[in-house]
């Protein structure tokens, strides 16, 4: 008498996991290090504007296909791409091939516009894998690995809000409010120009012999004593849930706007006219992120951040309303996308 056939283990079920992108409170930049890289001091947060990848497991190898387009530069392929770079990164702190995975994005952040949408990638792909095939790598580990691929992936496996220095390597998240009414979100516009900016390009630019930031000896790898509970210029301290927002609107410069491939060229122009658009739009600050070419403006409540994206919209530059978005907003989706669109 046959008995009936054992069905196969079930294998880990598939794996969607959200990539936010992020916005710069400020980027100071204090000098070169010996290894190339330069110092830098800054406040980060994620907003709510997404990439989306989905871990199949299965087959051989780690196999890759951008499924969306975001309107940006395009995807880079090879040693180049960052959600290879993780998955390389990841064999190495293991010690051994990752089991065959296919990893599927979806892209939404622009390339090449300082929104981190490419080191976002990078650390979606690391805390996803380790979870999908439940490797059991700490956050140290995922830390040491995500910090050999790009300044910014460290901080994308905290997400929320977040001082960085060094070169970007040292996070130290900030603590964020509790309680429903206390976790009230930043309100932002964002301006997306036609062109993108390299983060190489932008550094290359930057002249330092002129400053006397390296003259001070900060190194960039600690908080500031300024880093505090501080209240935003219309005198709400919760608006950004804390800490992560300036004292003033010093507290948003960016050392990279000063880069010559702005000052020498006319989107230099064009990213100060963005920033005064939204300046007149209604703006309380605002500054550009990273290393550009994206440009946000800060808003005292989501309906002005919403009026000004609509009005300023296919002028010349794309235009959104966003948010900030909190650290317990972060995590992994099973099975399905967020929009329930399938892939």
């Amino acid at each position: 008498m046959s008995r009936p056939a054992v069905p196969p283990a079930a294998g880990p079920a598939p794996l969607v996991v959200r990539a936010p992108a992020k916005v710069n409170f400020g980027l100071r930049v204090l000098g070169r290090r010996a290894d190339g890289y330069h110092r830098i001091r800054t406040r980060l947060a994620t907003i709510a504007l997404w990439d989306e990848l989905r871990l199949e497991p299965g087959g051989r190898g780690v196999r890759f296909r951008c499924v969306g387009e975001a309107g940006g530069d395009p995807i880079p392929g090879g040693r180049d791409n960052l959600v290879l770079r993780a998955a390389e990164g990841l064999e190495s702190a293991i010690g051994r091939p990752l089991p065959g995975v296919s990893i599927f994005l979806r892209k939404r952040i622009p390339a090449g516009r300082g929104l981190g949408g490419g080191s976002s990638d990078a650390a979606a792909v690391l805390t996803g894998l380790n979870r999908l095939f439940r490797l059991g790598r700490s956050r140290a580990e995922l830390h040491r690995a995500a910090a050999a691929i790009g300044m910014d992936v460290p901080f994308f496996l905290y997400g929320g809000s977040a001082f960085a220095g060094g070169r970007g390597d040292a996070v130290f998240p900030l603590a964020e409010p509790r309680g429903a009414a206390a976790a009230r979100p930043l309100p932002l516009a964002l301006l997306l120009p036609r062109f993108g900016i390299s983060t190489a390009e932008a550094y290359r630019g930057l002249d330092l012999a002129s400053s006397d930031r390296e003259r001070k000896g900060d190194t960039g790898r600690r908080p500031p004593a300024s880093v505090g509970r501080i209240a935003d210029p219309r005198g709400r301290p919760d608006l950004v849930g804390g800490s992560s927002f300036p004292s003033s609107p010093d507290g948003f410069r960016n050392d990279l706007e000063q880069s010559a491939v702005l000052e020498s060229a006319a989107r230099g122009r064009e990213i100060g006219e963005m920033r005064g658009a939204l300046l007149t739009s209604g703006a309380v600050v605002s500054a550009m992120s990273g290393s550009g070419s994206a440009v946000y403006g800060v808003f005292g409540d989501p309906a002005a951040a919403e009026d000004a994206a609509r009005r300023l919209d296919g002028r010349e530059w794309r235009a959104l309303a966003t948010r900030t978005v909190f650290r317990s907003e972060l995590g992994v989706l099973r099975g399905a996308a967020s929009d329930g669109v399938p892939w």
